[in-house]
């Protein structure tokens, strides 16, 4: 064996001998959290469990060309109306701290850096033009009875969705767009305390011998003060007006209604708020259902809120998705090509030698109603060797039957010819354009 091999077995021996020494008996006889392969985790104070990898994480994928790519999506929806409101959901230890466990620090977590780390993406993000709210700073007027996190869980209760809601509501109140807006007033009131399904917790409880605490929270009703006396209530999740004040896309944090969060937004900021947010779509899935809907394109909102955590990694999947959203916000895929359809109509072609296919342009297909979730683009350069690029949508994202792809990662000189082969069979009358950045659109 190596000297650097056994330099790393003993410094694994001593982080699992000093974790066992600094560990607290548990609570709910608790063992070997932190052995659990898919959700290694810590039992903090009062039985709030922290994930290893992702609450005490150090550092968030939030590299400048995210920074950058944000920045040109919220310039992308400022130039047709909208503006982005990002908000970055905190990690519980950032936002729970007097709950953390001493042996946290043995993975390398301090709290001050953490918050800087948070902080600083934050301020990076303002920088370049993007609103983004600190939900992590509201989130810590939570109180000892209402943590704003669930103890067993990582969603936020209604009490932390509750203060992320005012922030946001204060953040949208000091914008100048806000101004311009018929305000209505909403009334929150509480129901019954329930019980949300947790599938960490049901992880996390094998593993101990007394039943760890339930996602427990009050729930609450939100409504349009103006319909109490009527009796009416504010559908807050379906048939929405012309003009659509706020937009919120994000994930469970948004879409679980035990929260309420859509009403405390609703209630904080005065406007009606239309939620299309999607549980299990992870960073992009509501964003992309949204932004390359026909429904977006035809009626954008005023404000758009993308709740996110903070530790989802906007460039996981590589430049595609953030360019389909920009690209879809732009409005500039309007000249259709010249396409033809093949026999089986599951793939059209277009040549591109006489057109401008640098990697500032993005292709667009509009499929007419595809039930399609994946689709290759096949590229064919000017020595006729080919290229794929792919696009896989989620089962639980909307069929929205547009796909986008940026013609990146090519040849110097671009492509001669395009295929775009799908799953399903094409729509009656499909169309693909090639849309240039806004900066080179024809106005």
């Amino acid at each position: 064996m190596s000297l650097t091999r056994i330099t790393l077995a003993s410094a694994a021996a001593f982080a699992l001998h000093a974790t066992t020494a600094l560990a607290a008996p548990s609570q709910f006889g608790c063992t070997g959290l932190h052995e659990i392969s898919d959700l290694p985790s810590l039992e903090g104070r009062d039985g709030v469990i922290f994930r290893i990898n992702a609450d005490l994480r150090m550092y968030h994928p939030f590299s400048e060309t995210t920074v950058s790519a944000l920045g040109d999506l919220s310039r992308a929806l400022a130039a047709n109306g909208t503006t982005l409101i990002y908000v970055p959901i905190p990690t519980k230890s950032v936002t729970m701290p007097s709950y953390l466990p001493p042996e946290a620090t043995l993975y390398g977590f301090d709290l001050e850096t953490a918050t800087w780390v948070h902080t600083d993406i934050l301020d990076r993000l303002e920088a370049e033009g993007v609103t983004a709210v600190d939900v992590r700073t509201a989130m810590l007027d939570a109180k000892e009875d209402d943590p704003a996190f669930f103890r067993a869980d990582f969603h936020w209760s209604a009490a932390g969705a509750n203060l992320a809601a005012e922030a946001i509501g204060d953040t949208l109140k000091s914008l100048p767009t806000y101004g311009d807006l018929e305000t209505v007033k909403f009334e929150t009131t509480p129901l019954e305390p329930e019980v949300a399904f947790s599938g960490m917790r049901r992880v996390l409880q094998k593993h101990c011998t007394q039943s760890l605490p339930a996602p427990e929270t009050m729930t609450y009703e939100t409504k349009l003060v103006e319909d109490l006396d009527l009796g009416g209530d504010l559908d807050l999740f379906g048939e929405e007006e012309d003009s659509i004040q706020i937009a919120l896309l994000g994930t469970s944090f948004s879409d679980s209604p035990i929260n309420n969060f859509p009403g405390f937004l609703a209630q904080h900021s005065d406007l009606e708020v239309v939620n299309y947010a999607i549980t299990g779509g992870n960073q992009f899935g509501a964003m992309t259902s949204y932004l390359t809907s026909e429904e977006f394109a035809e009626s954008r909102p005023t404000f758009l809120v993308w709740e996110n955590p903070i530790y989802n990694n906007l460039a996981q999947f590589g430049d595609q998705p953030m360019r389909e959203l920009v690209a879809a916000a732009s409005g500039t895929c309007v000249q259709p090509l010249k396409t033809s359809v093949s026999e089986n109509g599951m793939s059209l072609s277009a040549d591109l030698a006489q057109m401008s296919t640098d990697g500032e342009y993005t292709l667009m297909i509009d499929t007419d109603g595809s039930a399609a979730l994946n689709v290759d683009f096949i590229f064919t350069g000017p020595d006729g060797a080919q290229r794929t690029k792919s696009v896989q949508r989620g089962t639980r994202l909307r069929q929205t039957g547009r796909f986008f792809m940026p013609m990146t990662g090519l040849w110097p000189d671009g492509a001669d010819a395009i295929t775009v082969s799908l799953s399903e069979r094409l729509g009656n009358a499909p169309e693909l354009f090639l849309c240039p950045p806004i900066n080179k659109a024809k106005s």
